[in-house]
């Protein structure tokens, strides 16, 4: 699992349900979505539990081209897997895009 930490923050919007997220680091800066459904699979054969989640993109840069669609798709959706495992393991540390450090 990539360490995600300090390469997105939450937006916060009173008028949304769901936080957004904003990615700040790597091939996918800048794009900005939300999760919609999250749950965890029971364990696997490997011991391992299995996050499913759905999500909406908000915004893409512009200026964003892909080589191939479907192979950016995949890589993009486990960059969303990777953050929100991290948002999970590391709710206490979640950078708000105020840029204050969710301590709650």
């Amino acid at each position: 699992m990539e360490m995600m930490t300090n390469r997105y923050e939450v937006i916060f919007d009173p008028k949304q349900d769901t936080a957004l997220i904003r990615i700040t680091d790597g091939k996918f800066i800048n794009f900005i979505y939300q999760y919609k459904d999250v749950s965890v699979d029971d364990l696997d054969e490997n011991d391992e539990l299995k996050l499913k989640f759905s999500y909406e993109l908000q915004a893409a840069p512009e200026s964003y081209t892909y080589e191939n669609e479907d192979v950016d798709k995949k890589e993009f959706e486990h960059v969303l897997g990777n953050i929100l495992y991290d948002i999970i393991v590391n709710s206490d540390k979640v950078k708000e895009a105020s840029g204050i450090n969710n301590t709650k």
